[in-house]
């Protein structure tokens, strides 16, 4: 087994294996083909119409053939870069979601240890924690209390 990450094997079965091996080989032949069909029309412009005609047709077949191959040898490359592109938007994305995830629970944390000692009762010399010499509501203590509701 390889080191692989979850990811990697994501991103490479979204973007397909590239066209390789026997497939390749098949696209290049017909694309290939093709061509060749293109050029020996070029120069049998002195063929008889029956001879056009028939050309034409299997021209048309090859063509067709030819277009696809091309398309999944273009089609490929484009697709790889389009999921690396999107691989990358996606870490960065899930980077961020964990970072807001831990400052929420740090934001959390803080209002509970606010909300444990500036409450009235919250524990030993919770009136001395108070920064203003008023009486009367904490705004720390509101603040935390507003924001993160039991």
């Amino acid at each position: 087994m390889g080191a692989e990450t979850d990811e990697e094997v994501t991103a490479g079965a979204a973007a397909g294996p590239p066209l390789a091996g026997t497939a390749l080989v098949i696209a290049v032949t017909v694309i290939a083909l093709w061509l060749g069909l293109l050029a020996w029309l070029a120069f049998s412009a002195d063929a008889s119409d029956v001879t056009w005609s028939r050309l034409l047709v299997v021209l048309g077949s090859v063509e067709a053939v030819a277009f696809a191959a091309i398309g999944a040898l273009f089609g490929t490359t484009v697709q790889r870069q389009r999921v690396a592109d999107l691989t990358a938007r996606t870490e960065a994305a899930e980077s961020r979601a964990d970072a807001n995830a831990t400052a929420a629970l740090n934001g959390h944390r803080l209002a509970a240890a606010v909300q444990a000692t500036r409450a009235p009762g919250g524990g030993p010399g919770a009136e001395q924690l108070s920064a203003d010499g008023r009486s009367g509501k904490d705004p720390l203590l509101e603040l935390a209390n507003r924001l993160f509701p039991d």
